[in-house]
């Protein structure tokens, strides 16, 4: 035993630790109770001093400590062990009997024994993992092989994923998409702005994926050899899609609307291409020279990016979504682009997968057949403020579609909006902003887990979803270890039905 419980209530466990134990924030502790024939889960949030004895003890006893120091003496204390001890409050996770999980709705009995749990303890947790792997379950800083992931089936839910940099965001990401790949049951679009998930930045990355050749599609502006060139026409662009990325006015937006009225899916390329003289001709002193002007300069500016296509014909975004539909990792590395250019491209691709699969909604056979769809957005503050992610958030899940809003701020976006994520990656984030801003909208109750989200080290997190027992404690995989893994399972059933590579001999 590591302790004995000595207090408090069904919302809060206190117990006296032994002193020769080292028992870190975040553990999760077994309090084993024969009377109830029970196990109560318990996971620590704070770790305090205790003494026995009169309050004033400990200050006396560190004063003559002190006055010993200053003559280079040795201070003997007696019965050290049994005098001096630490308090571990615990907020209970709940209880198993009869093979059963219950949420924490009783007490264990009083001065019910501590000990740290072991694998066996944790295979209830089993039938709650789903099929997307992350990681191994953590207890404190410690391991436990228990393999931990979300259920495929919540993608259209909403995934957040909140960290301060260089805690692990790309590589959590990274094993996301790899686990999914190893599915290939769900369609991910990963926009990725810096350019770090396809070489990998110094290790490795998707393409060294063993599935990519089958599961990963990439598209680039500039590519190489074998990655496929990123166009869109312009005649994909709305009016709504300029509107989430440039300013303007209201005798502005009156005319943008006027141009599309007028010329339907060729507005852009018609405000691009005609000199102002002639669009205030065609749409007489209700629209000022110096409106269409602005007008054009932004078209302009549109039109001459080098992902833009004056043709109608060309353009990725079906094969985009044909792919994604086929179950594939789909990268559209923008990191060449200007921050614009990037955002028009992620608008364009979601309000188009939105668009198609609301129309496959009034099929249900065609519908029913085409997997969830997950739009993966960085620096997600940016673009959750209204336009077409804003309505993915709310309606998304309806049409198979979910947004994964990655980013450092989550206080930076509308509480109402963050209540739509069913799911939480939350790996450190140093900030009690954002920390509080979680705590209010997590699907678990995370609120006493605030010393653990400040203590998490790299790679470590929490992940909250619902039909979780509680906020999993998690060690998220290296990616170059996971996907080394996969490799050998992937030798493994190769040998075992008989398939040899020829390279073996």
């Amino acid at each position: 035993m590591i302790g004995r419980i000595i207090g408090r209530n069904v919302g809060e466990i206190v117990f006296r630790q032994s002193y020769k134990e080292d028992i870190k924030i975040g553990e999760i502790l077994v309090a084993d109770d024969k009377e109830k024939n029970s196990i109560f889960f318990l996971r620590v949030v704070d770790i305090q001093y205790g003494q026995e004895g009169a309050e004033k003890w400990g200050i006396k006893t560190a004063g003559d400590m002190l006055f010993l120091d200053e003559k280079e003496e040795k201070y003997g204390l007696r019965e050290k062990e049994r005098r001096l001890f630490k308090i571990c409050i615990c907020k209970p996770l709940g209880y198993i009997k009869n093979g059963r999980f219950h949420k924490p709705k009783t007490l264990p009995s009083h001065f019910c024994g501590i000990r740290r749990a072991d694998e066996n303890d944790y295979r209830f947790l089993e039938k709650y993992m789903g099929d997307i792997e992350i990681g191994f379950l953590r207890s404190g800083e410690k391991e436990i092989d228990v393999r931990v992931g979300i259920p495929g089936d919540f993608i259209p839910y909403h995934i957040g994923v909140f960290a301060t940099t260089g805690m692990g965001k790309s590589n959590l990401m990274r094993v996301f998409a790899s686990s999914t790949m190893k599915t290939g049951r769900y369609g991910i679009l990963i926009i990725d702005p810096h350019g770090e998930y396809y070489d990998g930045n110094g290790g490795k990355g998707l393409k060294h994926h063993p599935l990519a050749d089958e599961q990963l599609v990439v598209y680039s502006p500039n590519p190489s050899f074998g990655i496929n060139r990123l166009k869109i026409s312009a005649y994909e662009i709305g009016v709504a899609d300029i509107g989430d990325i440039f300013s303007f006015s209201e005798a502005q937006k009156e005319a943008l609307y006027a141009l599309h009225s007028k010329f339907g899916r060729r507005w852009l390329v018609e405000l691009y291409q005609r000199e102002i003289n002639e669009l205030t001709e065609i749409f007489g002193k209700r629209i000022q020279d110096i409106t269409f002007s602005v007008l054009k300069r932004r078209a302009e500016r549109i039109m001459n990016s080098d992902i833009i296509h004056k043709d109608d014909e060309v353009s990725t975004t079906e094969s985009i979504i044909n792919n994604l539909y086929s179950g594939k990792v789909v990268l559209i590395d923008t990191s060449g682009l200007y921050e614009y250019e990037e955002l028009l491209t992620s608008i364009v691709l979601a309000r188009t997968i939105l668009n198609k699969n609301k129309k496959l909604f009034r099929d249900k056979d065609k519908f029913f057949s085409i997997p969830p769809i997950l739009i993966t957005v960085e620096e997600a503050q940016r673009v959750l403020k209204n336009g077409i992610f804003a309505q993915i958030a709310r309606e998304g899940r309806k049409f198979k579609v979910g947004l994964c809003a990655i980013t450092q701020q989550p206080k930076l976006i509308k509480e109402e909006l963050l209540s739509q994520f069913n799911t939480f990656f939350i790996l450190g984030l140093a900030d009690e902003g954002d920390r509080n801003i979680l705590k209010a909208s997590a699907k678990q109750d995370i609120s006493k887990l605030e010393k653990e989200i400040q203590t998490l080290e790299v790679g470590e997190g929490l992940i909250t979803y619902p039909g979780a027992p509680f906020a999993i404690p998690v060690k998220i995989h290296l990616y170059d270890d996971y996907i080394r893994s996969i490799e050998n399972e992937r030798v493994v059933k190769k040998t075992l039905s008989g398939e040899v590579d020829d390279n073996f001999y």
